[in-house]
This record gives structure tokens, sequence and C-alpha cells, in this order.
């Protein structure tokens, strides 16, 4: 019980003595005075007391006579004590005054403090029966006795020393007692501290009490009020309630009769409306009759199979606006091809179409698709054999009823000539035309008609198709009018590819073949611009036959000038008299009459020459195939402006190839090996540089024309031109070192046997000025001033340099002797005869390099 006792620290000596009551306070103090003996108390409270609540004494009177002896212990004890006292008094002097009260208060709370209480009575063990726990309590308050003496010189110390163990034990007892008083009085105190939370308890209680017992008479105060208030007001309103809902009830019945007889009187006036082909009406009625039978009539018995007749009546009207609309596509179709391109009957396809989406029937968009296909095939059908027909009668009008008769009938095209052919697509791409015109509008009426029923969904709330399925709607309309066009251009492949394939190719002309490409052209870019990007097969088949001519005609011209030149004679050549013709063909298209290039021929004596910016070109006839392979090119260009980088390829390639043959034939004397010349002389030379020089005039006029019109791989042409151009002038440069080598290897003959002495001027002299003379004379009619000065200035260089070469090794010097002075008057010569040529006359010969 010790053990499980939770004691509170002893709280302050006047709040303690304020909280507590004072009947407590007083019973504490008389139970637990230590200094009285234990069996005093145990009679405290069945003992009589007097009215003063004291004791009474009765004093024995001793008689005899008492003497110091009889006061010997009591003064030796006392006097014990009286040291104690003065020597405890000495100490407190010392000491501080907060520290005098501290220790007060520390005697005071450890008088009654459980520390003082061994640890051993609280174990949960404890036994005094127990021999063990028994001597460790004799001997612990032994030991915890002596300790006392010595730590605590302020407990009062026995008066005099037990000398038996009785008087211990006696000590001992009181000590327990002790203990036992100590945990009386923390029960005391833990009882009267808690008394006051039980007392406040106690009255909340009662006040609960008090609050619970005043709402139930209010409660029932209001359950009264309540009853009066039903019985005499609420009760009549709701009967009156009863009555209003019951006439709500029997008008919702007069209306379910009402649609009941509207709905049984329906069907006849949807007869009445198919009669007239107002199907939008039908329709209407057939959906307000379905959704009063799904929601206001739900539960009527006797209606219950009318929800399947409306449905099997929305059936046939789906079929019979199907047909209907089948027949007015075809009527729309089969107008006549010269009238204008236009919505017949607006209102009638409105309605058409309006009908159809109400039932949420689109199958008529591939039925559409069906029946475009089909009059797409006839037609294309009738125009081959109508047109046919006409250009041979032995063609019968039976192959329109017979589809077995197509192999025929394509058969017959491919025998036609191309003009003929052309005549008749003119009239099939006409008929296509208008048709993909037709179907354009009849489609994006449609789409227009869609869109209004979707923004009336819109503004209505009803969800009829979904945002998924009008796209799907959109789509397949659209659809229809890409696959139309993919199928006309699949009928015309169908006859153009074997046309085509069938055709030899030498036989269709490059007019021919423009006019055809015009056709498909014109046909395409009325197509792109209603619809973008539609065209993309008839194109591709275009673009893959153009470049089939392309290069079936580039074929031809490579192989046309490649014979040319292995034919040449390599001699000069009169431009004939259309050949003006070709030139202003140049000037017009290519060119475009630039004011740098002026092209002409002109008849002088009877022959005719070429003339460039008034510089006469004395050519080869190669030079001429040359140019009239570039006209047909400029034909090309018109012929197909989609393919002006391929052509400019071409250009470049021919080129290039009359480039490489001619140097092969001259200066790889490829000419002498195909026995067209004994040997390559020097006015052959100088022709071919002429030419080559001439052609070179036309190269830059021809780049600049392609990178105007190409938007794409200008660099690429670019690049081309610029390679073509770096070719020839290293072609002419080389064939002027051939003419300058040619010149000094004769003059270096002359001067190899000069030899300075009279007469003078020596013969040696006069035969190289004669031979300079002829050369000048020779090329005066070929080259032009410009190249013969920079020829002669190349020849006089070599010249000088063989001339000084020998006077080496003649040993002579300018010394101002005879030799020296013949020497000078052979150069004086040499610069004389120079200086009487016309193109020579300004040239600047100087020889005093040979002396240096």
């Amino acid at each position: 019980m010790l053990n499980n006792q939770k004691t509170s620290p002893i709280p302050n000596h006047e709040t303690s003595q304020s909280s507590k009551p004072i009947f407590s306070s007083n019973l504490a103090a008389v139970l637990n005075d230590p200094r009285k003996d234990r069996t005093k108390k145990a009679y405290l409270f069945t003992k009589t007391w007097g009215s003063d609540f004291t004791e009474s004494a009765n004093f024995k009177i001793i008689k005899s006579e008492l003497g110091i002896k009889n006061f010997e212990s009591h003064i030796n004890e006392t006097n014990e004590r009286l040291k104690k006292h003065h020597h405890n008094k000495n100490l407190l002097k010392n000491v501080p005054s907060n520290s005098k009260l501290n220790i007060r208060s520390l005697n005071e709370s450890n008088s009654l403090s459980l520390d003082q209480i061994p640890q051993t009575f609280f174990d949960s063990n404890f036994n005094l029966s127990d021999r063990q726990t028994f001597e460790l309590v004799i001997k612990s308050e032994a030991s915890i006795r002596k300790i006392q003496k010595v730590q605590s010189p302020f407990l009062e110390s026995p008066t005099k020393e037990f000398s038996n163990d009785a008087n211990w034990c006696k000590l001992v007892l009181n000590k327990f007692s002790l203990y036992l008083d100590i945990i009386e009085s923390h029960i005391t105190k833990q009882i009267s501290s808690k008394a006051n939370t039980f007392f406040n308890a106690i009255h909340s209680q009662d006040e609960v009490q008090e609050h619970i017992l005043k709402t139930s008479s209010q409660a029932k105060q209001i359950r009264h009020n309540m009853q009066t208030l039903n019985r005499e007001s609420i009760i009549s309103s709701i009967r009156i309630l009863k009555l209003v809902i019951l006439k709500i009830r029997y008008q919702k019945f007069l209306d379910k009769m009402e649609l009941l007889s509207t709905v049984h009187q329906n069907q006849p006036a949807i007869q009445v409306h198919l009669a007239s082909s107002e199907y939008n009406g039908a329709l209407d009625i057939i959906s307000v009759s379905q959704e009063l039978l799904r929601h206001d009539l739900k539960f009527i018995r006797c209606l219950r199979h009318f929800d399947s007749q409306f449905q099997e009546i929305g059936k046939v009207i789906e079929k019979m606006i199907n047909q209907d609309f089948i027949k007015y596509l075809n009527g729309e179709l089969s107008r006549d091809v010269e009238e204008k391109c236009q919505i017949k009957d607006e209102n009638e396809l409105y309605s058409l179409v309006s009908s159809l989406m109400k039932i949420k029937s689109y199958d008529f968009i591939d039925l559409s698709r069906e029946e475009i296909d089909l009059y797409v095939k006839s037609i294309f059908k009738i125009k081959l054999i109508e047109k046919i027909s006409q250009l041979d009668n032995d063609v019968e009008i039976s192959m329109l009823n017979s589809d077995t008769n197509n192999y025929e009938l394509i058969e017959k095209v491919k025998s036609l000539r191309f003009d003929q052919f052309l005549e008749i697509i003119e009239i099939v791409l006409k008929n296509f035309e208008i048709i993909i015109c037709r179907v354009e509008l009849i489609v994006n009426f449609m789409l227009d008609v869609f869109k209004k029923n979707k923004s009336y969904e819109k503004e209505s709330n009803k969800e009829i198709v979904g945002q998924n399925g009008w796209f799907k709607i959109e789509d397949k309309l659209n659809d229809l009018l890409n696959k139309t066009i993919d199928f006309v251009q699949e009928m015309l492949i169908t006859v153009l590819d074997p046309k085509f394939k069938e055709e030899n190719s030498d036989k269709i002309s490059i007019h021919s073949f423009s006019s055809f490409l015009k056709l498909i052209d014109t046909f395409l870019i009325k197509i792109d611009n209603e619809l973008k990007n539609k065209t993309a097969t008839l194109r591709s088949w275009q673009q893959n036959q153009t470049s089939k001519f392309l290069n079936k005609i580039h074929s031809e011209l490579k192989d046309k000038l490649v014979l040319s030149i292995d034919s040449e004679s390599w001699k000069i050549v009169e431009p004939p008299s259309d050949f003006k013709n070709i030139i202003d063909t140049l000037n017009e298209n290519f060119f475009n009459h630039p004011s740098n290039f002026v092209c002409r021929i002109s008849n002088e004596s009877g022959s005719n020459f070429l003339y460039i910016n008034e510089e006469k070109h004395i050519i080869f006839g190669i030079v001429l195939t040359l140019i009239k392979i570039t006209v047909e090119y400029v034909q090309l260009c018109f012929l197909t402006p989609a393919f002006y980088y391929e052509v400019s390829n071409r250009i470049v390639e021919i080129y290039n190839i009359f480039n490489r043959k001619t140097f092969k034939m001259i200066l790889g004397v490829g000419a002498i090996e195909a026995g067209l010349l004994n040997v390559i002389t020097f006015k052959t030379l100088a022709l071919t540089l002429r030419s080559l020089d001439t052609v070179l005039k036309f190269i830059p006029f021809i780049r600049n024309y392609f990178l105007d019109k190409i938007v794409d791989k200008k660099a690429n042409v670019e690049r081309q031109f610029s390679k073509l151009i770096l070719d020839f002038q290293e072609h002419i440069n080389e064939l002027n070192n051939k003419l300058v080598y040619m010149i000094d290897d004769k003059l270096g003959e002359s001067i190899s046997v000069y030899e300075v002495k009279a007469p003078v001027p020596s013969q040696c002299f006069r035969s190289i000025c004669y031979q300079i003379e002829k050369t000048y004379q020779l090329l005066i009619d070929i080259l032009p001033e410009t190249n013969i000065k920079k020829l002669f200035i190349q020849v006089d260089d070599k010249f000088k340099t063989r001339l000084k070469n020998r006077l080496i090794q003649l040993k002579v010097s300018r010394d101002g002797g005879p030799q020296y002075a013949m020497i000078f008057q052979d150069m004086t010569f040499y610069q004389k005869q120079i200086k009487n040529l016309a193109y020579l006359s300004e040239i600047s010969i100087n020889f005093e390099d040979i002396w240096n």
C-alpha cells in the first residue's frame, strides 16, 4: 500500500495552511506529534474529554526533601543540550538571513518528507515476517542513525547512549511509528487537496439536473402548441394541396389522351406528305411521334407497336430520298456542256440532303461516288466514240452499249494520228472539267447544309451527329470530290498511256507535244486553282512523259551534233539565208535583245557572214549546227516550263560534247585519223579558235536566261555554266598557244641559219618578215584585231628570245662595231615591216631586251 501511494511535493507552508480546512490541520497536529508516546494516541478518540479539551494530570506529592543529587542526571543532560544549543547559535550568526529561512523551511519540510523513509518499505515484496527483510530493515535503521549523527548537526541527538538492546529496539519502534505518521499525513493532504474538486463536481451535477428538468417542461409545451397548430391550420391547408395535385394529375391525363390521339393520326399525315414529296415534313412528323412514344407515351401498351411502324416508314422514306438524290445527281451531271457551271435547283438539293441528315443516313455519299464514276466512264466512252466515228465511218455506234469493246476502242484511239488524238483529248478534257466543276458545286453545297445543321445543333443543344460524326461526314464529302478527280485522271491515263507507248517517238514533233502539254496544263491549272494539290496523279504522268520526251529529244540532238562533228569538213561555211530567223529566235527568247549582244546575218559580195557586235565571224558548219540545236532547246523550254533545270543541264552537256569533240578532232588529230583532213593546217587551227570564240559569246546569255527562270538550284546552274566557260577558255588558250608555236617554229628555222653579214637587210630577216606578213594576211579575215595583237605579241617575244640566243652563239655584242650596225639595220627593217601591218601598228617592239 505504501509502495503504490503516489506522493506529491510538500507545498509552501502558508499556501497549505490557507487551502486546507482548519479541522484537518489541527487533527494532523494532534495525530502526528512525534514527542508523544504512540500508546497515548491509540485511545485519543475513545477517552472522555473535559470541557477544555485538555488532559488532567495527577501529581503525587513527594514528601521527602529533594537535593542536588536528584537532578544531576537531568543537569548533565541539559548541559550537554545547552552546549549544543550555544554551538548551533554561534553557527547561525554567521549564516545570512535568507539562508536561515531556507534552513527553517528545510527542517519543517524534512520533518514530514517521504525521503526519511527508506526505500525498502516501498518495495512490492516487502514483508517483515521474512527474516532477510527484517534484518535488512534493522541494519538500515542502525546505519541511518549513525549517518544522521555525523551529517546532521541540527538534528536533536539522544540525551543518552542506549546501553542495552531493549532501549534500542524501543527507539526503532518509535522510528517506525514516525514513518507511519508521515504516510498518514501525506494521505490526509491528498484527500484534502481533492475535496474541492469533488464538491465542484457535485455542484455541477445539480445544475445539470435542474437544466434537464427545465428543458423537459419546455419541450412538453412546444409539443402541445404544435398539436394545436396542426389541428387548427395545417390539416385544412393539406387538403387544399391534395385537391390541387389531383387537378394537375387530371390535366396530365387529358394531355396524354390528346397526345395519344395525335400520334394515332400522324400516319395518315405522313402519307399525305410523301405523296407530295415533302420528305422533311414527313420526317419531322416521324421524329416527333417517336419522341412522344419514347418519352411521354412510354408505358402505354396499346402503342407499343407504333415505334417499329414509324421506323419501317423511315426506312422506306430513306430509300425514296436516295433514289431521288441519284436521279437529281444524274440530271445535274448530264446537263449540256455549254450551260453555266451552277446548281440548277438548290431548293430540291437542300431538301434531299437535309432529309438524309435528319435520318442520319450517309450512304448517299458512297452512292454518289459510284454514280459519278459510272457517269465519267459513260461520258468518256461516248465522246471517244462520237469523235472516232466522225473521223472513221467504220466505227459503229453499237460500241456504246458494249463493255467488251473497250479494248477495241483503245486500239482505235492508238491508230489515230497525233493531231486527231489531240482533238479527242481536247473534247474529253472539256467534259471532264465541267463534270469536276459541277461535282465541286454539289459537294460544297452539301457541306454548307451540314454546317448549317451543325450550328443548329449547337444552338438547340441537340446532339444528333456528334463532333466526331461531323468530322467523318466532312471528310467523306471532301473525299467524294477528291476521288472524282482521281478517277478522272485514271480514265485519262488509261487512254493516254497506251497512245504514248504505241506512238513512235519519232512521229511526235516538238510542236505536237507542246500542244498536248498545253491542253493538259490548262486542265490541271483550272483544277488546281480551285483545289490545291489534287492533280498529283496526272501531273506525275505528265512529268514522266515530258521527261521521256526530253530524253528522246536530247538523245536525238546529241546524236545529231556528234554526227555533224564526225562528218565535218573543217572548212568555212556560209550561214544559210534562213539562219537569220534562228538568230532572231535566240534574240527574242534567250537573249531578250541585250544591248551588248547584236547578232545579224550580212550578205557581202554574194556571201553571207555572221556578225556579232559588228565583228565578222567566219566559222565551221558545226557552229551553225550547235546554234540550231540551241534554238530547239529554246522551244523545249517553252514546251516544259517546269523543266528549266533539266533543259539547262542538257544544254551544258551538249556544249561540253561540242567542246570535247572539237578538241579531239583538231588538237587530238581525230580529223586526220577519220580521213577528213590530211593535215591540221594553221588556217584550220585559226578557224577552230574563231568557232570556239563565237560559241563562247553565246554561253553567258544562255546562263543568265536559265538563272532568271530557275527558282531552286541556282547555285548548281551557276557552277555548271562557270565550268563550261572555263573549259572553253582553256581550249581557246591551247589553240592560241598552238598557233604561236607553229609561227615560232617557222621563224625558228630561219633564225637558226642567221649570219651577220651583208647585204642588209639580210635574207633571213626578209624571209621572217615575209612569213609574218603572210600569217597576218591569213588571220586578218578569221580572227578579230584583239586576238591578232595578242597572238603577235607572243610571237614577237618568242622571236626576240631566239634572236638573243643566236647572237650569243655568234658572239655578237653591243660594241658599236660593224656587226652591231648590220644587226641594228636588220632590226630596224623588222620593226618597219611589222608597223606596216594595220592591226600591229600599235605594238611596241623593243630590241633592248636582247642585249641584256
